[in-house]
């Protein structure tokens, strides 16, 4: 499959947005106009990023980041849903979700045994364990999609935490790709392991301290939401 160059030009520019405009989310206060601005433009970036990564990855037939791709989409959209569950295609992708992801992990462990098959031992120069540990995060993600889905009415902190959590995986995600797969573009004195290193950890606590503060607060004021039933 061709690959035109506008794809590629276009990932690496909404990549650095998806960058500023996570950390800038991160810092403001939540609720804030400066959150809300930053969380669109955000939002926005990511989707076009993941869907785009996606497509590179098939073009190339680069199978490992095929996966890759499709997990941080999968994490991104279903973070979204989780806030957006009075919408009805929140409620859709929400119902949906064990499914993509028991077949991301389905190709996933197809994708190592395929690796361990060669002459090789490795897919994309990578080994069959790479692949598995992918499936293992899929298999981890459909658990916790299949809890959500077959909950009732989940609470506005379960939600919420759901939400963060999510949408701080996907960013993770990105945030490692572009620092220590795009570093090219930066300075040769900013790429150094402690630089590179310090955006994703980052990430990694701030997405721990959010998700982890919605889930215990007691006083999460947000608008009332249509209950979701899984089942239906």
């Amino acid at each position: 499959m061709p690959e035109p160059a506008l794809v590629g030009m276009l990932h690496f520019h909404v990549g650095c947005a998806a960058v500023v405009a996570g950390f800038a989310a991160l810092a403001a206060r939540k609720g804030e106009a400066t959150h809300r601005a930053a969380g669109k433009i955000f939002l926005l970036a990511m989707l076009v990023l993941t869907l785009s990564g996606l497509w590179m990855s098939i073009s190339r037939e680069i199978l490992f980041t095929v996966f890759l791709s499709a997990i941080a989409l999968h994490a991104f959209v279903t973070g979204w849903a989780a806030a957006a569950l009075q919408r009805r295609i929140a409620r859709t992708i929400t119902q949906a979700s064990g499914f993509s992801a028991g077949a991301m992990t389905t190709g996933a462990i197809l994708g190592g045994l395929k690796a361990a098959g060669t002459t090789g031992g490795a897919l994309n120069g990578l080994p069959p364990a790479a692949f598995y540990l992918i499936a293992g995060i899929g298999c981890l993600l459909c658990y916790y999609d299949l809890v959500f889905c077959l909950t009732r009415t989940p609470s506005d902190q379960r939600r919420i935490t759901r939400h963060a959590w999510r949408l701080g995986f996907s960013f993770f995600l990105a945030t490692g790709i572009f620092f220590f797969g795009n570093n090219h573009v930066l300075p040769a004195a900013l790429r150094t392991p402690l630089f590179l290193s310090m955006p994703v950890v980052a990430v990694v606590i701030c997405t721990f301290y959010h998700a982890l503060r919605t889930r215990l607060s007691r006083d999460v004021a947000f608008r009332r939401r249509r209950p979701f039933s899984g089942g239906q």
